[in-house]
């Protein structure tokens, strides 16, 4: 029966699972994790011993301030590296758990961060991560170690006499040396037998570690769970939102377009109707038709704009930008440093935008605008900045409420800081991909 036929019987194919985890790529991805696992938490455990004491030592002078803080900086980014490197190696992939740093001075965004109990998590997982990661090497090197050794018994049995033999202990005192054919084989044998338990002992220890990455890197239960009644609240409030936006261009419609076609079409019967008896009436009321007509035309393009404009789809977020900024009223001075994006990413950064602009306008009495949008990582930042009278306020205005809710949408996050006086500034946090 070929391996084939055994994978194809009942039993079969699972039998073959639990064989074949020696060949499996993510096998070996794991091993190697596992064995630089204890070299990447003493790396760690020295910089933030020599960071944490430096600091602490050196914060009488305000030096230590500093040291503190590039220390916290750098586990955060050790953290960050994790993520991705437990998530190549073993499998696991960990979400970001940090809460959004808030707009406004250093000061406050490093209070912020230092509040954040992820800072701490991670704090935790780096410190953990050295003794694990000597665990984990006994374990995985002495496991494979012995594996192997056994498993190539049968060509060592070929080496000239006088030269070294498979055994795990070459002086006076051997226990275990092999001499002979048949006992070269029967270790053969064993160690193709360790090399499964090897691999399925290689599998457990990767999936201790992912669990304990998952708890100490990942978010918490909280945090998924308020996540998620947030994205539901959002995401009803979308609907309604949506549910509205379609009676208003129905009533758009009506009141606006489809009685200027009316008004068309009536112009243009008496047009009709007076050609032959009032040559000059019925030019006259052609011309009335002809303007009616674009006036249509210009209430139609409008409404077609609010709904999703071509320029966005066709030219992207730096055209799209810039067609707003010079039809604003109010001065606006744009910097767009991205490429093409998503399209429910790009769109929600053009309504943050356009909203943003509108609120200037009328009611921050703003008499200049600032739009950056840039990329870090895998998010995309929008901010719009105006002198305006300040005291925006999400909770008391259907706009930003609304914008919120469609920032949500994406998985994205909008900040609005908008003191009595101002100045404003919008920031929309937006996930878009690697």
């Amino acid at each position: 029966m070929t391996v084939e036929q055994a994978a194809g019987t009942p039993g079969g194919g699972s039998v073959w699972r639990v064989l074949a985890a020696p060949l499996q790529p993510r096998t070996w991805t794991a091993t190697v994790y596992l064995l630089l696992a204890m070299f990447v938490g003493l790396t760690w455990h020295v910089v933030l011993a020599v960071g944490l004491t430096l600091g602490v030592g050196l914060v009488i002078v305000w030096v230590g301030v500093f040291v503190l803080a590039l220390t916290v900086l750098a586990w955060r980014g050790g953290a960050r590296l994790e993520r991705r490197w437990v998530g190549l190696m073993l499998g696991v992939h960990i979400s970001e758990p940090y809460r959004p740093l808030p707009a406004g001075s250093l000061w406050h965004r490093a209070r912020a961060l230092a509040a954040d109990p992820a800072t701490w998590k991670d704090l935790a997982y780096l410190v953990l991560l050295g003794p694990l990661g000597l665990v984990w090497f006994v374990i995985t090197s002495f496991l494979w170690s012995v594996a192997i050794v056994m498993l190539s018994a049968p060509l060592w049995f070929w080496v000239p006499p006088g030269g070294p033999r498979p055994g795990f202990d070459n002086g006076e005192n051997a226990r275990l040396l092999i001499d002979t054919l048949p006992e070269a084989l029967l270790a053969g044998v064993a160690g193709a037998v360790l090399c499964v338990v090897a691999a399925w002992a290689v599998k457990a220890m990767a999936a201790v570690h992912g669990a304990v990455a998952q708890a100490l890197l990942g978010p918490s239960e909280q945090q998924l769970q308020a996540r998620v009644e947030a994205l539901e609240a959002s995401r009803d409030r979308a609907v309604e939102g949506a549910e509205a936006e379609r009676r208003r261009i129905e009533r758009d419609l009506h009141d606006g377009a489809q009685q200027r076609l009316v008004a068309l079409a009536m112009d243009l019967g008496m047009a009709r109707a007076k050609l032959e008896t009032d040559p000059a009436a019925a030019t006259a009321l052609v011309g009335e038709a002809h303007e009616e007509a674009k006036r249509a035309l210009a209430e139609l393009r409008a409404l077609a704009r609010g709904i999703h404009p071509a320029v966005l789809a066709d030219r992207g977020l730096d055209a799209a930008i810039s067609a707003l900024a010079a039809r604003s009223p109010v001065p606006v001075g744009v910097e767009v440093a991205t490429g093409r994006l998503p399209g429910p990413v790009e769109s929600t950064a053009y309504f943050v935008v356009a909203e943003a602009l509108t609120n200037a306008a009328k009611h921050a009495g703003a008499a200049e605008v600032g739009v950056r949008i840039s990329r870090h990582r895998d998010l995309l930042i929008v901010e719009v900045m105006d002198d305006g009278a300040g005291g925006a306020d999400p909770a008391k205005g259907s706009g930003l409420r609304g914008l919120a809710d469609r920032v949500a949408a994406v998985d994205g996050h909008l900040t609005v800081t908008s003191p009595p006086g101002g100045p404003t500034v919008i920031r929309a946090e937006l996930p878009c991909g690697s």
